[in-house]
């Protein structure tokens, strides 16, 4: 009789195994395959493309010429529209779109691979990009009847350190994007993110309707756009180690080595600069922000305008209300060294009376940029409901702002828009009543008010307002 074959042993779980090998590990070997692990888990080119690929993408993104040209001219003419009508959606259709981002990734591209032809041509490129860009939103700001600057066209007049290192993240994850195998939608979330689209139309808008400020701030934006997406396209490219460009002499090769090195360091030496001055400023704002709020506070009084210039070093408010004496005062400009402020020069006006253009500029861009928080926050149907409200004036008790224009237009036609508002007037004796209020007129004006005209629309709006104190500001619209 055949001896019985001896049990088969029961497999181990391979989880089990594994853990019974790490039991057996020694301590030393724990960094080393922790290391194993992070390495396997981040590896750039795990499914990196090959390099033939790889160069046919970004070459194939450089070139404007037919449908590219074309679709650039229509995304410009989109990003123009909704920044016009303050759409938010139209705006980042239009950032979709564009393909203003494959010159910027060739330049990085080309400087890591020390490929000067296709250099020049990714510069011809976006050059090319921009003035068309410049002309087309120009043409349209020139044209259109709309020539009020919305909250989405001055969010891109002042650059911060956010855009700075959005331009960066978004420079590095589409240069990953467009180096792998299987394309994903990185690079039109790059596009989104970025923003290159609509800061050359707000340069547009700034020329063709004089506002330099604007098209300065906005073409900084875009600089700082293209600066950093091209050192970060330059990096990744560089970390990938792709092949560099072949040539046939040696010391030709080596001096292209040079001068793309040369390339990179301009390119980086200004964006470490430009980094730094935008940090510095952002970081003053920030504390002189936090400083008004918290030292200039007083008893029935408010602060109706703040302008703070980092360039200047400068806080200049507007207070409204009950008045402050300068020993108070003087004890709140002592305190700007708490605040990492010095040296700053601190401005505070007191009283309607101080009002002035810049003040209905800042309080415009206050109002504007409040607007645009509250669309991003609130549901529509919410902030519809509420802007019903305030239209029909049922809780100010005032007539509406729109029928009230209307009647005024007919005897001052210069007369653009009409805003109505009340604000607390302090009283003027310690025995005296309490404070009242006094009623703001905001009205803007096509060229100018003369004051015997400013003096009659003062007297008829007390008629027909049916309040004992009115406060007129005129604020002249540029054409």
């Amino acid at each position: 009789m055949p001896a019985a074959a001896p049990p088969r042993p029961t497999p181990r779980h391979p989880i089990r195994r594994r853990k019974a090998n790490l039991n057996r590990m020694p301590l030393s070997e724990y960094p080393a395959l922790l290391l194993r692990w992070l390495r396997q888990r981040f590896d750039l080119r795990d499914d990196m493309a090959s390099p033939e690929d790889i160069a046919e993408s970004v070459e194939s993104s450089t070139t404007f010429r037919g449908t590219n040209l074309w679709v650039l001219i229509f995304a410009i003419l989109i990003a123009s529209v909704g920044l016009n009508v303050n759409s938010t959606a139209v705006i980042i259709g239009a950032m979709l779109i564009s393909p203003l981002m494959g010159p910027l990734v060739t330049l990085g591209y080309s400087a890591a691979t020390n490929h000067p032809g296709l250099l020049r041509r990714a510069l011809k490129s976006l050059l090319l990009a921009v003035g068309i860009s410049l002309l087309t939103s120009g043409l349209y700001f020139w044209l259109t009847p709309l020539n009020e600057a919305q909250s989405e066209l001055l969010a891109r007049t002042e650059p911060t350190i956010w855009d700075v290192l959005i331009a960066l993240f978004g420079g590095l994850a589409g240069a990953v994007g467009l180096t792998r195998r299987e394309k994903s939608n990185v690079i039109p979330g790059v596009a989104i993110a970025t923003a290159l689209m609509p800061p050359l139309c707000t340069v547009g808008y700034g020329l063709a309707s004089g506002h330099w400020r604007y098209a300065a701030g906005a073409f900084y934006l875009f600089a700082i756009n293209c600066v950093f997406i091209t050192l970060a396209a330059f990096l990744v490219m560089r970390f990938l180690r792709l092949p560099a460009h072949q040539f046939e002499d040696e010391s030709r090769a080596r001096r292209v080595r040079r001068l793309m090195l040369a390339a990179a360091v301009v390119v980086a030496a200004p964006s470490v600069w430009l980094g730094y001055g935008i940090v510095q400023r952002s970081v003053y704002e920030h504390q002189a922000q936090e400083f008004v709020e918290e030292q200039l506070r007083f008893p029935g009084a408010y602060v109706a305008t703040r302008q703070i210039d980092a360039r200047q070093r400068s806080i200049n408010v507007l207070l409204v209300g009950r008045p402050v004496d300068t020993t108070r005062l003087g004890q709140v400009r002592r305190q700007l060294g708490q605040y990492r402020l010095q040296p700053t020069t601190l401005v505070v006006r007191q009283g309607l009376q101080a009002y002035d253009s810049a003040d209905a500029e800042a309080f415009r861009r206050s109002l504007l940029a409040d607007v645009r928080a509250r669309q991003t926050q609130q549901p529509a149907s919410a902030e519809l409901a509420r802007l019903q409200q305030l239209a029909a004036g049922a809780d100010a008790g005032l007539p509406i702002p729109a029928a009230l224009l209307r009647e005024l237009q007919v005897e001052h036609p210069a007369v653009r828009r009409l805003a109505l508002t009340r604000l607390p007037r302090p009283a003027l004796a310690a025995d005296s009543l309490p404070a009242d209020t006094v009623l703001v007129v905001s009205l803007d004006v096509r060229d100018s008010l003369p004051r015997p005209e400013r003096q009659r629309v003062g007297e008829w709006l007390r008629v027909r307002t049916s309040q004992p104190r009115v406060q007129l500001l005129v604020q002249p619209v540029v054409r």
